[in-house]
């Protein structure tokens, strides 16, 4: 039998630690009822599609509810349900509660039937409006997807196979705020779906991220066309592009780089992750006349390469005779190459910034709905309530 799930009010001091980190809070009730009034009073904007003569609870009573249960770290419906049981008094001093308390399947069943768009609008126009723009420089948007693997349902004689819900995010560096959240059907849906999304989104000012699979020329096209520039990694899925590049920045080419080319620039640094120490070298350079099907690729300007470096060192079993030591240390390197292409000229700190940057949706959205909200355990069926409940967890991980 699985471990049943902690309530907040057991939670060790250590444990409450633990999520002041990851969300901001030790206690539910520190939250300034006075913001919290002003999102509630937002949320009545929110198109009710149920029939009025049937409605029982509030809808914004019920977004409340999920969203502030969520900043307690409750990542189920059952635990949302428990949480306003726990809290139901707190609640009302803010909340209108008609109808009493929903149960975990009304909760579900409710959120499902908000429109996403404006849900996700909503609060981030909200967060907007309480904060400030934590990144001055340059504004970036990564792009990327992930699969929310507890909500997959295998084909059994009482049920229909389903694939478990995949969505395309878009990551806002300068809000540190998913600004846009869509559903995909399959994984390799992802490349249409970025052509579709970024027609929709006005990108003057912004440098667009994202993972190789994606970087088609359609996809290129349709950021420039929205006002946007491009920073994007070249794989093997480019075939001889891809070749192309490595071919070009052989270490001839690579140490006329250091060496100061008048029409490349070079950056290197060092840092210490755990047992490794790793060395980045960005190579960028405007020589790229050489390519013959440049005209493939809108406003080109640049090619890159990052090389990273890992030096590691590993503790191994001693195969040598005559000495009495049975495990020593051996040093192992390995080392990564990274191509890209971008719209923008030569600038090495800002490739920089591109390319580490790009890893900030990976690391503050998806290792958190994984690990913080536990969405990959989620079993969820009902999509359209699992992407809203996605959609709530990301405004209260940007919080």
């Amino acid at each position: 039998m699985a471990k049943p799930k902690k309530k907040y009010s057991d939670l060790s001091r250590i444990e409450k630690n633990l999520i002041k980190k990851k969300l901001g809070i030790t206690k539910i009730q520190d939250i300034d009822i006075a913001i919290l009034k002003k999102l509630k009073d937002k949320l009545k904007s929110i198109k009710d599609t149920r029939y009025k003569n049937k409605i029982t609870y509030k809808l914004w009573d019920v977004i409340m509810c999920v969203v502030l249960a969520s900043f307690a770290q409750n990542d189920t419906w059952e635990d949302i349900h428990e949480f306003v049981v726990d809290n139901y008094k707190w609640l009302r001093n803010f909340l209108q509660m008609a109808g009493g308390i929903p149960t975990e399947d009304s909760y579900e069943r409710i959120i499902g039937l908000v429109d996403k768009d404006e849900l996700n609008n909503l609060l981030f126009d909200f967060f907007n409006a309480l904060t400030f723009a934590q990144n001055p420089e340059t504004e970036m948007y990564n792009f990327d997807g992930r699969i929310n693997n507890g909500s997959k349902q295998n084909l059994t004689i009482y049920n229909k196979a389903k694939s478990p819900l995949n969505c395309l995010n878009v990551y806002s560096n300068k809000y540190g705020y998913c600004i846009y959240t869509n559903e995909i059907e399959e994984k390799t849906n992802e490349i249409p779906k970025i052509e579709e999304i970024v027609q929709g989104l006005n990108l003057k000012g912004i440098i667009v991220t994202w993972d190789a699979l994606n970087t088609q020329t359609k996809n290129i096209k349709a950021v420039i066309e929205a006002g946007g520039d491009y920073i994007v990694p070249i794989k093997g899925n480019q075939g001889n592009f891809h070749q192309d590049l490595i071919d070009y920045f052989d270490e001839e080419q690579c140490d006329k780089i250091i060496a100061g080319n008048s029409k490349s620039a070079y950056m290197e640094y060092t840092e210490k992750s755990h047992s490794a120490v790793i060395k980045y070298q960005l190579f960028q350079t405007s020589d790229i006349k050489w390519y013959s099907k440049l005209e493939d690729w809108e406003k080109v300007k640049s090619f890159g390469l990052v090389r990273k470096t890992i030096t590691k060192k590993i503790q191994v079993k001693n195969t040598r005779k005559n000495t009495k030591k049975k495990i020593v240390e051996k040093e192992i390197t390995t080392i990564e190459n990274r191509y890209y292409i971008s719209s923008k000229y030569v600038n090495v700190q800002e490739f920089n910034n591109a390319t580490r940057g790009h890893w900030n949706i990976e690391n503050k959205i998806h290792w958190h709905l994984d690990f913080t909200f536990a969405q990959d355990k989620n079993s969820t069926k009902n999509k359209k309530a699992l992407l809203n409940l996605e959609i709530i967890h990301k405004f209260v991980l940007a919080c």
